[in-house]
């Protein structure tokens, strides 16, 4: 879908061939910038709806139970789950 729509814009609308070095560039450049754009969007919201259900005070809870290297652990598990 992203790639058929890369190809859209540079044959239909830039009016490039896709075969040749300018366009083929071009082509890759929408697509992997589409990509990655999706790509984010997807993981910017599941961290925002695992975040949720994480706000500070149950994290320092969660943290409190645990002592010495266990605690090291769960809240490197608790940044893997919730980075930002």
């Amino acid at each position: 879908m992203l790639k058929a729509f890369a190809d859209f814009i540079v044959e239909k609308v830039l009016k490039l061939d896709l075969h040749s070095r300018l366009g083929d560039s071009i082509d890759f450049f929408i697509y992997d910038t589409l990509k990655i754009i999706l790509l984010l969007s997807i993981m910017i919201f599941s961290i925002s709806f695992v975040r949720s259900y994480f706000p500070p005070e149950r994290v320092k809870q969660i943290l409190g139970k645990f002592g010495g290297l266990g605690a090291h652990f769960m809240a490197s598990i608790l940044g893997v789950l919730s980075p930002f």
